[in-house]
């Protein structure tokens, strides 16, 4: 059985706020590049960059990012993992966080990369957006209940 009380982050004091600093920094990274790529997708100038080129620009920094955010995320997760699993905001997270990341690999790459007509590509930016913010908002939510 998991004992949480052994875990590094409940035994040293500095140790759990440094890393949800790591883990909002890194989320804010991703889901930034990620957000300048629908702003663009919704016609948004962002420069003169197309969404193709922003997509290839901000591809490493949005994947460390996640996979940061990711990585830090369990981490916090199992200081208590009992009590983050049975509430139902952190599972809308993990779920919300699972279809964004199959979403933005999918669809979503593929319409910033691609030429499609101007209602898909505010479609596809409009789902994205949401589903980031729906992550991002459940995790607020979560902390406060």
């Amino acid at each position: 059985m998991y004992d949480a009380s052994h875990n590094f982050l409940n035994v040293h004091e500095w140790a759990y706020g440094a890393t949800e600093i790591v883990h909002i920094l890194s989320l804010t990274a991703a889901i930034g590049f990620i957000a300048l790529v629908d702003l663009r997708l919704l016609g948004v100038a962002v420069g003169q960059a197309s969404a193709a080129r922003l997509a290839r620009a901000t591809a490493v920094g949005s994947l460390i990012g996640l996979v940061v955010a990711i990585t830090t995320g369990f981490m916090v997760f199992a200081t208590d993992p009992v009590r983050y699993f049975n509430h139902p905001t952190m599972r809308l997270k993990l779920v919300t966080l699972l279809v964004a990341i199959i979403f933005n690999y999918s669809v979503h790459a593929r319409v910033a990369r691609g030429d499609f007509p101007l209602p898909i590509r505010r479609g596809v930016a409009s789902i994205s957006l949401l589903l980031w913010v729906t992550i991002v908002f459940s995790g607020i939510f979560y902390s406060f209940t």
